[in-house]
Order: C-alpha cells, then sequence, then structure tokens
C-alpha cells in the first residue's frame, strides 16, 4: 500500500508556514495525510488551528547571534527537538518531510534523513536563510521561489518552483467584497498590513496618511495592525464607516480585492500574492530581516512597474501620501483595473504547488 503521510516543518509565523499550508492542501487534495511540525508560539498555533491540518509543537524558535546563554540554550532546545522528531517520526513514518524554513525545519530534515526517509526544503526568500543553507546539503531537493536564489546554495540540487500561493487567492470581485466591508464600490480603498504581528511605526504613519488624503478626496481603508498596535489605531479612528481595523486577518483575499493600492511589509508571500494580482503597492521592507531579504523581494516586483519601495528610515506622512498619489494617477496607464484583474484567469499554466507536488511524488516513487 502506498505510504500516504507527510509532514511539513514550519517555523516562525506566517512568512514560512502558509506556503507549508497552501502545499499542504495541494497533498490534501491528492489523498495524503499532512501532519506539521511547528514552533511553540501563539502565532503560529493561531495559524495552525486555522487551517485545519493538525500539528505538533516543538521548544524552538531562531538561533541568537553571538555565543551567549541563550545560545547554550538554543543548542539544547535543538538537540531535544532532534531526539523528539526522531521519534514522532519513526511513529508517523512518513514517505517524505519538507521544511518550509527556519530551524524548526532542522531536526526533522535531519532525523528524516538518518532514517532513510526522502527529505525536500523549500526557500520562499530571495536570500536563503542560515537553515535552509544548511538542509540544502542533504535535502533531496530544494525548491525555490526565486531563480536568483540558486547560486546562494552550495549543493547544487535545485529545482525553481515559484512560490506556493494559494489558489483562492483570485476569483472575487471588488463590488461582492466591498458589499461585505459596507464599502462602496467606486471609491479608492487602500488596504495597510504590518505582516503577521503588525509593525507600530507602519500603522501610525499609514493612518495619517490616508487621513491626510481624505482632506483631498474621499477613501475607504483596511488596516490590519496586529494585535500590539490595535487597540492605540483603534482610539486614534474617529470615523469607523470608512476606516475599518483588524487585529489579524486569516482570510486578506477579500481585503485584496476590495482594494485599489496596498501599503505593506515585503515578505515573500506578500510580494507574490502582490504580483499574481497585478496590485499596485508601497512596499516597506522590514529593515531587521537576515540579510535584508525583504528589500530584494521588493525588487523583483519592481521591475513590473507598479510598486514604489521606501525604507522604514525614510518613511513619513509626507513621503507616504506622494507615494500614493504617484501610484493613484499611473494606475490606469500601469495595471489592469481592479474589477477585471480580480475576476481574470491566474496568469500561470500550473502553481508552484501543483509542480512541487509532482516533482516530490516522483522523487519518492523513485
Amino acid at each position: 500500500m502506498e505510504n500516504k503521510n507527510v509532514i511539513i516543518a514550519a517555523s516562525g509565523t506566517g512568512g514560512h508556514i502558509y506556503p507549508g499550508i497552501s502545499l499542504a492542501k495541494e497533498f490534501r487534495d491528492n489523498g495524503y495525510q499532512v501532519m506539521f511540525f511547528i514552533s511553540n508560539n501563539e502565532a503560529s498555533e493561531n495559524i495552525m488551528k486555522n487551517s485545519g491540518f493538525d500539528f505538533v509543537t516543538f521548544n524552538l524558535s531562531g538561533m541568537p547571534r553571538g555565543f551567549s546563554i541563550r545560545f547554550v540554550s538554543f543548542f539544547f532546545k535543538l538537540i531535544f527537538s532532534f531526539f523528539k522528531s526522531l521519534k514522532l517520526i519513526s511513529k508517523i513514518k512518513p514517505a517524505a518531510v519538507i521544511g518550509t524554513g527556519g530551524y524548526i525545519s532542522v531536526p526533522p530534515v535531519f532525523a528524516a534523513k538518518i532514517l532513510k526517509i526522502k527529505t525536500f526544503i523549500h526557500e520562499q526568500n530571495v536570500f536563503p536563510g542560515v537553515a535552509n543553507k544548511l538542509l540544502n546539503r542533504i535535502a533531496d531537493i530544494t525548491f525555490v521561489s526565486f531563480k536568483d536564489s540558486e547560486k546562494y546554495f552550495k549543493r547544487k540540487k535545485i529545482f525553481f518552483s515559484g512560490y506556493p500561493v494559494r489558489k483562492d487567492i483570485s476569483g472575487i470581485s471588488k463590488f461582492d467584497v466591498c458589499r461585505k466591508f459596507n464599502f462602496e464600490n467606486d471609491i479608492f480603498t487602500i488596504l495597510i498590513f504590518g505582516g503577521s504581528l503588525g509593525a507600530a511605526k507602519i500603522n501610525e504613519i499609514a493612518f495619517d496618511a490616508v487621513k491626510e488624503l481624505s482632506l483631498k478626496e474621499k477613501t475607504q481603508t483596511l488596516h490590519i495592525t496586529g494585535q500590539k498596535n490595535h487597540d492605540y489605531i483603534r482610539s486614534k479612528n474617529c470615523n469607523e464607516a470608512s476606516y475599518k481595523i483588524f487585529d489579524y486577518m486569516h482570510d486578506i483575499r477579500d481585503a485584496y480585492a476590495a482594494s485599489d493600492i496596498v501599503i505593506c511589509r515585503a515578505g515573500a508571500g506578500t510580494v507574490f500574492e502582490l504580483k499574481m494580482l497585478k496590485k499596485s503597492a508601497v512596499l516597506i521592507p522590514y529593515p531587521s530581516a537576515s540579510d535584508n531579504h525583504q528589500f530584494y523581494n521588493a525588487k523583483e516586483i519592481e521591475k513590473d512597474g507598479v510598486v514604489e519601495i521606501i525604507d522604514e528610515k525614510n518613511l513619513s506622512v509626507s513621503a507616504l501620501v506622494s507615494l500614493i498619489e504617484k501610484l493613484k494617477s499611473n494606475q490606469n496607464k500601469q495595471i489592469v483595473s481592479n474589477s477585471e484583474c480580480s475576476q481574470a484567469k491566474l496568469p500561470i499554466e500550473s502553481f508552484p504547488q501543483e509542480i512541487i507536488f509532482g516533482e516530490i511524488k516522483k522523487c519518492i516513487e523513485s
């Protein structure tokens, strides 16, 4: 009987977990049972609880920089996670173990290799993380989202697959979604979000910039603040009818469909979603991202001519207002209208998760 069990290890918050979920759905649609190994942080657990997939938590997070007590603690947690992975993988006996980034991927991929189980990793960003650079040396296949990522891996068993954007991201009309938010269909609409945990500076400056814009013309705004900054931004808002504030949104596709311009970070998932939807956006790369990878993610879609990039250190109300107005004035020339885009057939023959699934299936059956 064919082995239909798969383990996906995903660290951190949404950046590594969401591509794992897209891939997991592809396996599930093809009759496989998927178990996730994740970090034991609240954001990861909330995402997984909403996904419908089974998961196991590990007390392991990012590696501290430099030698310290925290590094010693990390090392022992890594060892403990390896033996926990070895025990669980021996019990589950999966056909494959897949890592989608972060240090939580390291113990199960090494354990699977020892148990002679096929191993795979997926790198979302242009610059690979340290964990994936290490795992590339033992993985059967390394999948990458960006073609330029290939040169950063020493072992050249690389497959350029693209980023597994979820299949339901498109196909919704602005008209239907605006009714859901009690918005008007023909009003300029802005979406603001700073990533899974939010971003205080983006929240405050974007709020003030939209307020300034609204003095010139009528606007509607969807603002996803993250939990930490939610109460503060809500306390500043005096126009709840046209400015909707959320601490988190599990299904952001409705917000994308409603929006004309997006103000956000430049995580790989966001970049590929914007590119697929042909969305106009102001991208503010996370300044503390390793190797400044969000900036290079953003540069990949800057080539398409529908985004503007600004460093967080240069972010101000006037600068943001100027960029929004620039994108708005160029929008009709540069991109398909929002209503056409949201209903259009996605401009790809196969989704990356279909390609990844096919290659993994071929590998485990060989």
